[in-house]
C-alpha cells in the first residue's frame, strides 16, 4: 500500500475513533460535524485536567476547597453532592470574606473552559437560603457569618433555596451568591478538612 494512503487512512481511523464520527461508507464527516466534535472532545479533555489537578486548590484554615467542572445542565443538586463524596468531600461553605476572594481569585480563569460563549459560570456550594428569614445557612444549619449576594440576588421565590455563586471577571456586578432552584450550575465546590 502506498504510504500516503496508509498514512491518511491511519489518520482518518484514528479522528473516527477518538471524536467518534459516523462514517456510513458513503460520505465523510462534513467540517461542522468535524469542528462540533472536536469542540466537545475539547471541552471534556479540559473538564478532566481542571478535575485532575485542582485537588486542594484553595486552603483556607484547615480545609481544602477544589472545584468539579460539569457540563452545565448535569451539575444539579444532587449529582454535584455525590460528586464531592465520590472524593471524599462535602458541598463547600463560604465562611468568610478572604476565604471567599481566594476562591474567586481560584475560579476565575476556569471561565474559559465554557464552550457556551458565556463570560461567567456559577458553582453550587453546600449552603441553603430561607427565603422567609432571608438567610444562608451552612451546610451544618449554622447561620452564614458572611454572605456577598451577586447583583439582583435574593430572589424571594420560596423554591430557590440552593446557594450557588456566581465567578465573572473581576469587578462585575454578577459576581457573588445567588439564590436557585435545585437545578443549574456549571461547576461544584468541593471541602474536605485536612
Amino acid at each position: 500500500m502506498n504510504p500516503v494512503i496508509w498514512c491518511v487512512t491511519g489518520a482518518l481511523i484514528f479522528a473516527n475513533t477518538i471524536i467518534a464520527l459516523p462514517y456510513d461508507g458513503n460520505r465523510f464527516p462534513t467540517t461542522e460535524e468535524v469542528i462540533q466534535r472536536l469542540s466537545t472532545l475539547e471541552y471534556r479533555l479540559s473538564l478532566k485536567i481542571l478535575q485532575h489537578t485542582d485537588k486542594c486548590a484553595v486552603e483556607w484554615n484547615g480545609i481544602c476547597f477544589f472545584a468539579l467542572f460539569y457540563h452545565p445542565r448535569k451539575a444539579n443538586k444532587e449529582a454535584a453532592r455525590l460528586a464531592c463524596e465520590k472524593r471524599g468531600a462535602q458541598l463547600a461553605n463560604i465562611y468568610a470574606e478572604d476565604q471567599y476572594d481566594d476562591i474567586m481569585e481560584y475560579l476565575r480563569p476556569h471561565i474559559a473552559a465554557r464552550n457556551d460563549g458565556g463570560n461567567g459560570f456559577s458553582i453550587r456550594t453546600g449552603m441553603r437560603y430561607e427565603p422567609k428569614s432571608r438567610i444562608i445557612y451552612l451546610s451544618d444549619g449554622t447561620k452564614a457569618p458572611f454572605v456577598h449576594w451577586g447583583s439582583g440576588y435574593p430572589h424571594a421565590d420560596s423554591h430557590r433555596t440552593t446557594v450557588l455563586v456566581h465567578v465573572y471577571p473581576e469587578g462585575s456586578p454578577a459576581n457573588g451568591m445567588l439564590n436557585m432552584g435545585s437545578a443549574g450550575g456549571f461547576a461544584a465546590l468541593c471541602q474536605i478538612n485536612i
